[in-house]
């Protein structure tokens, strides 16, 4: 492992002992989809204690890892919080990046903060409740545009549209054939990025091209999004595949 990596592993066995030995529960930051597979490997070096992993929502990407001995707790450390252009009229296209960065700027560590949902121009934003006061009273500006802030709950979450569907024509359910219809991109670069370990399926690194694909998994490639997989529809009279998929925004 690298040093980053044995950090990281450390402080998940860290949590973990202090969840068993005290008997309480303990909390990760958000983990990213890299950090997740480190903690995959170490879940062999845990003590006998129960966990489960949550991001705020069922399709989050980031997610903290919850130590718990006895019953499983309620998950209430997390706070939903929307960002929007206080005049829509005028607002400057915001990317996920744009509101990142300003969040960043408030001196908020990236691991304190979970997905940030974007449609419609508008931030669905999950952090921990410690910092949901900072981000509300703080933040003001993303970009060049003004924003106000206010909660919101999961619930609200759920009714707002964060996917688009898309229909590929692949030759086979292959990772590397669905990575590259979906993002329109070349079979050397899909190959790059599933070499250098930025493809991920439900979370969990792949570095296997030919790789399966089935009903409802999620695809990640870090640098180009996230996608579910909703299985074939339909056959070419070539025998080429037509697949339904949904995109992430």
């Amino acid at each position: 492992m690298e040093k980053d990596d044995l950090i990281l592993r450390n402080k998940i066995l860290d949590l973990a002992r202090n969840a068993y030995f005290k008997n309480i529960v303990a909390y990760s930051v958000f983990l990213n989809l890299y950090e997740q597979t480190i903690f995959e490997m170490t879940r062999n070096e845990l003590p006998n204690v129960n966990y489960t992993m949550f991001g705020g929502y069922s399709e989050a990407e980031r997610k903290v890892v919850c130590f718990y001995c006895d019953k499983t707790p309620e998950f209430d450390i997390l706070e939903y919080i929307n960002i929007s252009p206080a005049n829509k009229k005028f607002a400057q296209d915001l990317t996920h990046r744009d509101f990142l960065g300003a969040l960043m700027n408030l001196g908020i560590e990236r691991h304190m903060i979970g997905d940030i949902c974007i449609v419609d121009n508008i931030a669905h934003l999950i952090t921990f409740k410690s910092m949901s006061e900072t981000i509300i009273n703080e933040l003001d500006m993303v970009k060049h545009t003004k924003v106000v802030l206010q909660k919101e709950s999961a619930d609200d979450l759920k009714t707002v549209n964060r996917v688009e569907y898309k229909k590929i024509n692949i030759p086979s359910e292959r990772l590397d054939s669905i990575i590259g219809s979906i993002y329109n991109i070349s079979r050397s670069k899909v190959n790059l990025y599933i070499d250098s370990g930025k493809v991920f399926i439900n979370s969990k690194q792949c570095f296997l091209h030919s790789s399966k694909v089935k009903q409802g998994d999620i695809i990640t490639v870090r640098g180009l999004g996230r996608a579910r997989f909703l299985g074939i529809s339909s056959l070419s009279k070539k025998g080429r595949l037509f697949a339904e998929t949904e995109i992430f925004k």
